[in-house]
Order: structure tokens, then C-alpha cells, then sequence
């Protein structure tokens, strides 16, 4: 969250300055909060006899501020940072299980579409890139184990994926608005963890116009 932070008030304040030549209203910073929602590739391709479960859904958000030139329909390029909350995997045989916590959270920059159907009513696009850091965290419960259970070395891989969304809302005024947003991030695997992971997102989001 700290580096979230950081990097919002840094753009802001580089926005900030653009505003300063440009039409009030096209500088904007947004954000949402809501439930991610984990697919993640070749989990059930274990060995036969180990029960897979997961939960799949946290707590995440995004935060991104851009630039958007006004057209029929309004246009615009958007830099943020994301944290996607986290899934776990347990696989058990009956006796031993093992657990396994997959974090992803990263960088975005791309492009948006707002459409203002009414004054009030607006629906909105965008589609980018997701420079994600996937960290995974292990652990082992078993009899055989002293002390019944063991955490494993946790490791990480960064790499590129994409991202796509749409979402609609109301407009309070001509600065500010409120809506309801579904996105898609793609996070790719790594010559080690090769499964790709899928993050939905269902949030609740706001914009600031400046």
C-alpha cells in the first residue's frame, strides 16, 4: 500500500502541473475497491488422489490517474498500480496437506473510453498492460513433520501480462463520479510456475476530475 501511495501522489502531483496548460476536467485520478476472484491454470493437475480446494477471492483494489481529451467520445491514457489480494490452494491426501498462497499486484498503463450517455449516466472501457509480482508462500501440514507443520521458501517471478474492463456510473457533478467496474488482469508464469493466472475483479470505484 505504501508504494501505491507513494506512486499516486507522485503522478498526481506530475498531473497537477499538466493541469495547469490544459481544459479543467481532463486530468483525473480514479479508484476502486471490491473482491478479486482467482482462475488459475493446471491446479488440478496434481497427483491422482489429492483432493484440490481454493479459495479464490480477497479483498483488492486499484488506484491510476491519466489524461482525457474530450470527442464524441472521450479518450485517454491511464498509469496505477494494483494490488489484487491473494488465492490459496490447499491439496490434501487424507493425511498430509499442502498449502500454497499466491499474491499479485503490479503496475498498469493504458487507455480508456468514456462515453457520457447522459449528463448524469456514463459507461467507460479500458484495456493496458499489468507488470504484475506474483509471490508464493508454502506450507506443509503433516504428521511426519516435527511439530506438525513447516513453511516452505517462499519465492516470486514479474512478468507482463494485459488487462481489459468496462464499467457505468452516475456523474455527481462535472468533477466527480461514482461506478460500478469489472476488470480482467492476465498474469503470465515463468519457467518455474508456469501456470497463468486470470484476476477478476468486481469493485466499486471513484473519479476526480481536475
Amino acid at each position: 500500500m505504501r508504494k501505491l501511495l507513494a506512486a499516486t501522489l507522485a503522478a498526481a502531483l506530475g498531473m497537477t502541473s499538466v493541469a495547469a496548460f490544459a481544459d479543467s476536467g481532463n486530468v483525473f485520478v480514479n479508484g476502486n475497491i471490491g473482491q478479486s476472484d482467482y482462475h488459475v491454470n493446471n491446479y488440478n493437475s496434481y497427483v491422482p488422489g489429492v483432493n484440490i480446494s481454493q479459495d479464490k477471492r480477497d479483498l483488492a483494489g486499484a488506484l491510476r490517474v491519466g489524461y482525457r481529451w474530450r470527442s464524441v467520445v472521450d479518450y485517454g491514457v491511464e498509469f496505477g498500480y494494483g494490488d489484487l489480494g491473494q488465492n490459496t490452494t490447499k491439496g490434501s491426501n487424507g493425511v498430509d496437506a499442502a498449502h500454497l498462497k499466491q499474491k499479485s499486484r503490479g503496475w498498469l498503463l493504458g487507455g480508456n473510453l468514456n462515453y457520457n450517455i447522459t449528463e448524469s449516466w456514463y459507461i467507460s472501457g479500458r484495456a493496458g498492460w499489468y507488470r504484475a509480482r506474483n509471490t508464493f508462500q508454502g506450507r506443509v501440514d503433516s504428521p511426519s513433520v516435527p511439530g506438525g507443520s513447516v513453511n516452505l521458501p517462499a519465492y516470486s517471478y514479474t512478468g507482463t501480462g494485459e488487462y481489459l474492463g468496462a464499467g457505468f456510473g452516475y456523474n455527481i457533478n462535472q468533477h466527480f463520479s461514482l461506478g460500478l467496474n469489472y476488470d480482467q488482469y492476465h498474469t503470465r508464469g515463468d519457467s518455474v510456475e508456469e501456470r497463468g493466472t486470470r484476476i477478476g475483479l468486481l469493485s466499486l470505484g471513484g473519479e476526480y476530475r481536475f
